[in-house]
This record gives structure tokens, sequence and C-alpha cells, in this order.
């Protein structure tokens, strides 16, 4: 992958999308993968965490989802956008943080699948016109495939560790992720649905 510094940041992003997803063999549209570079040149900046739509930073994205419902159409779409792309950044880039939070990626998961999902039924109605119809769905139903490839794009750059064995394993049980199996077997554990788990010594 072509160093960070020697290229602008929608270039980096363009060209690691395009080979994480070729190497994780996640089929996703040009368009998604448009729109993924363009998420991950966004949140590069501290603004995109620091400022979210909703305003209060402090708020859980449940309790944001929730209030969406009560505003403007418009707003609620900017508010979905908002936190399916968060939940999906965090979930990528910073996993191995959340073994010190009260919540887990599948919460962060099952917040962004719906709020995307929820997205798209407003680009359905013509509320709001993005230009993007068709790319919220997919990102809803492949939510974790990215997440794993957001984490391989991470791990390249050098922004986090693989974290521990455990942790990882913990991470496979819930979400099954290919990438943390493979993971697990390059340190020569074998996840459960493979082999019976052993440990090579």
């Amino acid at each position: 992958m072509t160093r960070l510094e020697t290229r602008s940041l929608p270039e980096y992003f363009k060209e690691a999308v395009e080979e994480t997803a070729a190497q994780l063999e996640v089929d996703i549209s040009e368009l998604a993968r448009f729109y993924l570079v363009d998420l991950l040149s966004r949140y590069t900046q501290a603004k995109a965490l620091l400022e979210p739509e909703w305003g209060d930073r402090d708020k859980g994205f449940g309790q944001v989802l929730l209030e969406s419902q009560g505003t403007s159409s418009e707003k609620r779409a900017r508010i979905l956008r908002g936190i399916g792309d968060t939940t999906l950044f965090l979930s990528g880039f910073f996993s191995d943080s959340f073994q010190r939070s009260l919540v887990d990626i599948d919460y962060y998961a099952t917040i962004g699948r719906t709020a995307y999902k929820n997205l798209e039924s407003l680009l359905a109605l013509r509320i709001v016109d993005w230009g993007l119809e068709g790319v919220f769905e997919e990102l809803s139903e492949r939510f974790l495939q990215v997440v794993d490839m957001f984490a391989e794009i991470s791990e390249a750059a050098g922004t986090q560790r693989s974290g521990d064995i455990l942790r990882i394993y913990e991470r496979w049980l819930r979400t099954r992720s290919p990438r943390d199996r493979r993971l697990l077997r390059e340190a020569g554990i074998l996840p459960i649905e493979d082999s019976t788990p052993e440990i090579r010594h």
C-alpha cells in the first residue's frame, strides 16, 4: 500500500479501500467504495467526531437514534448518516478500545446497521436526494465486513495493534469476522467452527 505521506488522503484511502476489499473479498459497489473513501477522508479530521450532527457528543448512539424520530426528515437523514458513519469508523479503527468500555462492537454494529437502513428508507421516499441510492443499504448489510476492511486499513497505517489473542477470539465469537478468524489461525488457534480449538506451541 502506498505510504500515506506521498499521496493525498482521498488517493491514499481509494487505494486502501480497493486493495482491502479485494484482499478480504468484500463485494461492494463502486459507489459504495467511493462513499467509504469520502468517509475515511472526513473522519481523519477531528471535526467529524468532535462536532456530530446531533450536537451533544455525550449522548449515546441509541438515544440519538431514538430522538432523531422527532426531527424533520432532512435533519433526521443527516443524523442517521452521522450515526452510521461514526459507528462504522469507530468499530473499524478503535475496536480494541471497546475492551475498556461498557459496550462492544456488536452494539455499534446493531446501531450502525439500523441507522443506515432507516436512512436508505428516507432516500427511497425521495425526502432527500444525495445521489447515493443503494449505498446505505449495502453498508447496512455488509457492516461487519466493512468494519474488517477499516480494521485492516487502520492496522496497515499503524493506528492500532491487532490486540491480544483472547480479545481477538472474544471479538470473533461475537462477529464471526473472517479477518479475526485469519488472525487467530495465524496465531496458531483454530476457531471452533473450523475445528477443535488448539494452540500450537
